[in-house]
């Protein structure tokens, strides 16, 4: 006997515009989503300051955010 699985589909990855933090410093390549970023807005990789960007990125599901006020 032969059973076949179904094909699983692929979810598909939504593609959106994200407001994100990147670093200023040119030697750092740090970045991270404005729903992720810390308050003193400084890069956690080096210090420096970030400044605000829109970048596309794929969507992530939040259905909890530890990080949220």
């Amino acid at each position: 006997m032969y059973f076949a699985k179904k094909g699983a589909e692929e979810p598909v990855t939504i593609i959106e515009d994200t407001t994100v933090y990147a670093c200023e410093s040119e030697a750092c390549n740090g970045w991270m989503r404005k729903d992720f970023s810390t308050e003193d807005m400084s890069c956690p990789m080096c210090g420096s300051q970030m400044t605000e960007e829109v970048r596309e990125l794929p969507q992530i599901k939040m259905d909890y955010n530890p990080f949220s006020k």
